[in-house]
């Protein structure tokens, strides 16, 4: 698996997550129109919003019913088509402009719908919304595995051989020299034979030069 499918499959969760997360509070939103007079408990972003000729009204925005155990930002907006919720008796829940762009849990009392058109909630209570930032997704990289080497065949082994040795002969212990009778014929009669050809060799140099000098006397 690459690192680009490991992001795009990261990316496909992420989508689908927030779909549904926003699929949900809409429809509890919508819900809330609904919800009869009455104690309860919402939970939502605290901002303040111009509601026709009111101005800085504040208001619960994208309120859904409950609690939540965290939430990933740390602060909040509202947008252009998000539902409200009106707040009212902010200084009997100890709720103010310092907590403005906080997610918050609000308990109250929920009223009819005001001239604005809007549900009402007057507090009595609230607590902010622990922020918890997720971890950074980290692409996962499999690499494959290196090939192992395979182990070098051993040599073959040459069987070293022993040094002949010769048998040893029985000896009686007595050691006696044979006896020549004749001398050993190592001299051949080459050198001979080279010393009569430089013999004659000389002698015919030397009649040819005495030849000459009878001519020339002549």
């Amino acid at each position: 698996m690459t690192t680009r499918h490991v992001r795009n499959a990261l990316v496909a969760s992420l989508l689908t997550v927030g779909m549904v997360t926003v699929a949900t509070t809409t429809g509890r939103a919508q819900d809330i129109q609904g919800l009869p007079e009455g104690r309860i408990t919402m939970t939502g972003c605290f901002t303040q919003a111009d509601v026709g000729r009111k101005t800085n009204m504040f208001v619960l925005a994208r309120p859904i019913v409950g609690t939540v155990a965290s939430v990933q930002e740390p602060t909040c907006a509202i947008g252009a088509n998000d539902f409200m919720v009106r707040v009212k008796d902010l200084r009997q829940a100890q709720l103010g402009t310092a907590h403005i762009g906080r997610f918050v849990t609000i308990s109250g009392r929920l009223r009819q719908s005001t001239s604005q058109g809007l549900r009402m909630l007057r507090a009595r209570t609230f607590a902010l919304v622990p922020v918890v930032v997720p971890p950074p997704q980290v692409a996962v990289i499999i690499q494959p595995a290196a090939p192992v080497a395979a182990a070098p065949e051993p040599a073959p082994q040459i069987a070293e051989t022993a040094p002949y040795e010769p048998a040893p002969v029985a000896t009686t212990g007595e050691y006696k020299p044979k006896r020549r009778h004749h001398l050993p014929k190592t001299a051949t009669s080459v050198p001979l034979f080279g010393l009569i050809g430089l013999l004659s060799i000389t002698g015919g140099f030397g009649l040819m030069l005495f030849n000459r000098r009878r001519v020339e006397q002549a």
